[in-house]
């Protein structure tokens, strides 16, 4: 069988799910659906392996909060605004397919809550120069704060057993090499390990504390993500089959 596959608009793809690449064969983000009714993202890990079976979460935003000082952004600017920011990002393009929000405005309060989507940028601190795939709906002022967040499917990591820090993305079929794009499951029938005290076929499970990337009943639905139902049942260490309904 060929690994060249169709994306949702027909163009051909040539990674299959079960391959992964040092090089991206697509755009992050990207779906791909089967009749079956499973769903994949395309996706680009860490820093670190992400082993077959687990569940992968987004990167925790570190840019966070930070004010305009002397960086105000007029309306309808896309291309090389300049913010300001504590730390410089570690690389150019960091963020590229990211997203810029105002998280908290100042004195006018107009532009809070605008999020747009970045095109690339530099590693500048003050100014860090950023560019945009759309202009700018209401001016940043000077006093507004910004945050930049990565693209949800960019440098992935293992779900961790410290705390829940942020969303569930999907779970790769293969072994994931670091830094190397892969598709992650986010709908349908899937496997996955097993974590804390097992689980019987109905229930309803999500995020384990006690195994990075395992999955378990759930019984606190107010602060754990939930992942979907289980289709088979499993002990501790074990791998089940999960009717994911990450989306």
């Amino acid at each position: 069988m060929s690994n060249i596959i169709l994306g949702s608009d027909g163009i051909a793809i040539r990674q299959g799910i079960y391959e992964e690449s040092k090089v991206a064969k697509t755009d992050l983000g990207r779906f791909l659906d089967f009749q079956d009714g499973r769903r994949f993202r395309y996706s680009r890990a860490a820093n670190a392996t992400i082993t077959r079976a687990h569940m992968a979460v987004a990167a925790v935003p570190t840019l966070t909060n930070r004010v305009q000082t002397n960086y105000g952004v007029t309306l309808d600017s896309k291309d090389n605004i300049s913010i300001s920011l504590a730390t410089a990002p570690a690389e150019v393009n960091e963020y590229a397919g990211g997203y810029l929000i105002v998280n908290n405005a100042g004195a006018t309060a107009a532009g809070q809550g605008y999020m747009y989507k970045i095109r690339k940028h530099d590693t500048g601190t003050a100014p860090c120069h950023v560019w945009l795939y759309d202009k700018v709906h209401v001016a940043i002022q000077a006093d507004d704060y910004v945050t930049l967040v990565k693209n949800k499917y960019d440098d992935v990591i293992v779900a961790p057993i410290t705390s829940v820090q942020s969303a569930p993305i999907g779970v790769p079929l293969i072994t994931v090499t670091a830094l190397y794009f892969f598709w992650a499951q986010t709908r349908g029938y899937c496997p996955i390990l097993v974590g804390n005290g097992g689980m019987t076929i109905g229930n309803d499970v999500g995020y384990d504390a006690g195994t990075a990337g395992a999955c378990e009943i759930m019984s606190n639905y107010a602060n754990t993500p939930y992942y979907g139902k289980a289709v088979s049942a499993g002990t501790d260490t074990e791998y089940a089959v999960i009717d994911l309904h990450l989306e």
